[in-house]
């Protein structure tokens, strides 16, 4: 339960209220909160999102957790009985989950979103932890069905496991008063939940901020020199650079508290911060008694840069001038230095022998650019699918489907360009309904989805064609229909009067009955096939005792049993 949760310290969330402080002398900044609505704009014009109030989370997700688009529909709870909470993302990266709790508020108007973020909030929150304790209550009758779903997978990971709770307040304005939000802090201080804030400038600086605010960025190596070799297309600069070096070199001009993650505008894999595991060891490693060897147990830093200089100076140590800079590999490395010698600052005494390998190439040319981030991000995972972006069968399909008027997202983050009406897909969802439709593999299409850009790829993309897709699509697209009246029946009408809300998990496993009951049948006639489909579902779930449905659609053999029942004609 949650009351077994790891002892996160005494006075956590106190710690917080200085920052509190500092964020809250900020001034408005109207133009960003400008950019930030045409950014809301432009997910509304191509149906990222339903509703304004969903932008800022599914900004948040996208950029902070790489989060997909199934991912993040997942994640919603809003609505009636949802106790504060818009969202939750369980983070399943590190050797702990990391549960974030989301409560979000998009202002329409600059007077609103110049005041404090209006949090107070702290009884429904702590409300949520004392239903997530009490196992003998009905979840059906004191929380919507999303928020059910998700209380029920926490109670599972809560019983194997300690994960760690997170709450975050988003908003398109200011922070929080801390004076305000002492409260609420201290009564979620004793469920041991952390609370972070997310507003305007972090949204901004962190999500649509594409260029470091310096043009020019100078460091020096250490005095064992640096190597310098290449040609005039790509010439390069290898050496090492000290912890303390490397720390300024990141800092955020505006702000020396913090990163200047600007830097990473490039970076494949992009800025993770401490929640990722791999972090954790480096800044374990880094602060460590034995940081004199982290050049070893280290890939170091890649930096590609239009101009680089080196400057020996009488010091021995070589000075180095990078133009238009862009650190594309090492992000995490960056992260957990930078938050290690941050604890320690200005005491310097315990990385004075730190060094990190870097290597510098001087290159305008983007696809060497792609090629070099590509290359050389292998210290920690990177997504598939950014690894299959740029190949021969994306590209095809790209220009086939732009030919019937869809645009083919093969990269994440990428934004259309021109008629953000027409349709778009993106190759992670063609992927995933691939996977679903013609190989009727709906679990890993959901639970697994990496493999189909690593050793499912040729399978699932190999022989597709754009008819092929486009009629797979034209599929789900009727059954995310059903889904959309699902949740809206949900809100009107109350869960108890409202059928098949497991659709929210189970939308692969519809597709694949589909192909199976009517994969030749006219277009008129599909919403009759997906309702047979959704009642076979609904059958086995009842079958097997109305499980959790994030357990029901992630279990194989549920997936074969549901496949079976439509191939297999019932005797009578």
């Amino acid at each position: 339960m949650v009351d077994q949760l790891l002892d996160l310290g005494e006075g956590q969330n106190a710690l917080c209220l200085k920052s509190y402080d500092e964020k809250y002398m900020r001034n408005f900044n109207e133009e960003e909160f400008n950019r930030l609505n045409e950014r809301i704009d432009q997910l509304l014009s191509s149906r990222e999102i339903q509703s304004r109030s969903q932008a800022l989370i599914h900004i948040f997700l996208s950029h902070r957790f790489y989060c997909e688009k199934v991912v993040i529909d997942e994640a919603w709870t809003d609505g009636g009985n949802d106790c504060g909470i818009d969202a939750i993302h369980i983070d399943r990266r590190g050797d702990e989950a990391v549960i974030h709790l989301m409560q979000s508020k998009v202002f329409e108007s600059v007077r609103k979103a110049s005041n404090p973020f209006p949090y107070s909030g702290a009884e429904k929150t702590v409300r949520f932890f004392e239903i997530l304790k009490d196992r003998r209550c009905d979840l059906s009758k004191i929380v919507n069905p999303r928020l059910e779903q998700k209380i029920l997978e926490i109670r599972d990971i809560v019983k194997r496991e300690f994960p760690t709770f997170k709450l975050w307040l988003l908003g398109n304005g200011m922070p929080c008063n801390s004076a305000q939000i002492a409260p609420c802090l201290k009564a979620l201080e004793r469920e041991d939940v952390q609370v972070e804030e997310f507003h305007l400038d972090e949204i901004v600086e962190f999500c649509l901020n594409t260029h470091s605010a310096r043009l020019n960025h100078v460091f020096y190596a250490r005095d064992v020199g640096v190597l310098e070799s290449g040609t005039s297309e790509l010439r390069s600069v290898v050496g090492y650079i000290s912890g303390f070096e490397l720390y300024k070199l990141l800092r955020d001009m505006r702000d020396e508290s913090k990163i200047d993650y600007t830097l990473f505008s490039m970076n494949v894999r992009g800025f993770l911060g401490l929640d990722n595991p791999v972090n954790k060891e480096i800044f374990r490693t880094a602060a460590s008694s034995e940081n004199i060897n982290f050049a070893s147990m280290n890939n170091g830093i890649t930096i590609v840069g239009s101009q680089c200089r080196v400057n020996r100076t009488a010091s021995d140590m070589p000075k180095i001038g990078v133009k238009r800079m862009s650190i594309v590999n090492g992000a995490q490395t960056c992260s957990a230095i930078f938050d290690a010698i941050k604890d320690f600052y200005p005491d310097m005494k315990k990385f004075e022998k730190l060094s990190v390998l870097f290597r510098v190439f001087e290159t305008e040319d983007p696809d060497l650019i792609s090629k070099i981030a590509v290359s050389t991000n292998n210290q920690s995972r990177i997504n598939p699918r950014d690894l299959r972006a740029n190949d021969d069968i994306q590209r095809r399909l790209e220009m086939e489907l732009r030919e019937l008027g869809i645009t083919y997202k093969r990269k994440r983050g990428f934004q259309p360009d021109g008629d953000l009406d027409g349709r778009v897909l993106d190759a992670l969802k063609a992927g995933q309904i691939l996977l679903s439709y013609v190989h009727h593999d709906p679990v890993k299409a959901k639970r697994d989805s990496d493999v189909i850009f690593t050793e499912l790829y040729p399978k699932v993309f190999g022989s597709v064609d754009a008819s092929q897709l486009l009629e797979a699509v034209s599929w789900f697209e009727i059954i995310e229909e059903r889904k959309r009246i699902v949740q809206d029946d949900i809100r009107i009408r109350g869960q108890s009067r409202t059928q098949n809300t497991f659709l929210t998990y189970g939308v692969f496993h519809v597709l694949m009955l589909c192909n199976l009951l009517g994969p030749n049948v006219a277009e008129q006639e599909k919403p009759k096939i997906v309702d047979q489909a959704i009642k076979i579902i609904s059958d086995h779930i009842e079958l097997a005792g109305n499980p959790a449905h994030y357990a029901f659609f992630r279990d194989a053999k549920q997936a074969e049993a549901i496949r079976t029942a439509a191939i297999e004609p019932k005797l009578l």
